[in-house]
């Protein structure tokens, strides 16, 4: 939390976070990859910490890992596994 605290005053870095951690195709982070190329799966710990910030700052329309809880529990999405 005190991270999110500091990220929602310097709102240029919480809207470039927001921007670069997005999912690709695959439901993935774009930015979180290790060096063999292995990405994060979204939302990503940064991403997530990104929106903890903004909410700091007002109302939201909730977090990305709000939905993907709801979506998990729908059994929408099955489990995925990257290949390295």
């Amino acid at each position: 939390m005190a991270l999110a605290n500091i990220l929602s005053e310097m709102p240029d870095l919480l809207e470039r976070t927001l921007d670069e951690h997005t999912a690709d195709s695959e439901g993935y982070c774009r930015e979180c990859r290790d060096a063999s190329g292995v990405s994060a799966t979204w939302p990503c710990v940064t991403r997530e910490l990104a929106e903890q910030a903004r909410s700091m700052n007002g109302p939201g329309t909730g977090t990305v890992a709000g939905r993907r809880r709801a979506r998990d529990l729908d059994g929408a999405r099955g489990s995925r596994h990257r290949s390295a």
